[in-house]
């Protein structure tokens, strides 16, 4: 699981979870509440009721705020659609911090392995989807039993059906959006 095996989180530490109100943002924030982290979450002003309700502590609404200019560090960044940069939040990571992000960038793919040598504070980009089989067994597990109590739940931002494909792309790619974005097969 990114969170725990990439980023180390656990409870205690503090987490900025930038586009958090995604679909990846939102399952972000409830595990980042299982492992029981503090949790400061950026998404538009329209997703901090969401983001409140699935366990964020704080919400900055980046349409009025740069998180990057408020001052606060953290032990984890986790730029879930790479709208920053390791670059731009080397300095608000506590020593030791971790910057996380699933997005592949020519900068990212250079600072990961450069920061595991030089430096307290790391860049980290993981591909899950690459781990054994046996790794995301154990992870789906984790996902179920955590679903089946109740602890995270689905955000379904809206169904569209498979006909209307290029909306469900186009809805995808305007910022804001909560949620995921499910095709409805018939």
């Amino acid at each position: 699981m990114f969170l725990r095996d990439h980023a180390k989180l656990h409870s205690g530490q503090s987490i900025l979870i930038n586009g958090a109100s995604g679909s990846v943002g939102a399952q972000a924030v409830q595990l980042a509440r299982h492992f029981g982290a503090d949790i400061t979450a950026v998404c538009s002003g329209a997703g901090a009721e969401l983001v409140t309700r699935l366990g964020a502590d704080r919400v900055v609404d980046y349409t009025r705020t740069d998180f990057t200019k408020e001052g606060r560090t953290y032990d984890v960044i986790f730029d879930v659609a790479g709208a920053s940069s390791y670059g731009r939040c080397r300095r608000l990571l506590k020593p030791g911090g971790r910057y996380l992000t699933t997005v592949p960038s020519l900068a990212i793919m250079v600072q990961a392995p450069w920061t595991a040598v030089v430096g307290n504070r790391r860049a980290v980009i993981a591909f899950t989807g690459l781990r054994p089989a046996a790794a995301k067994a154990k992870d789906l597990a984790l996902v179920k039993e955590l679903a089946e109590a109740g602890r995270i739940v689905a955000v379904v931002d809206q169904t569209i059906p498979l006909v209307r494909i290029a909306d469900a792309y186009r809805h995808l790619d305007r910022q804001g959006k909560r949620g995921t974005t499910v095709l409805d097969l018939p």
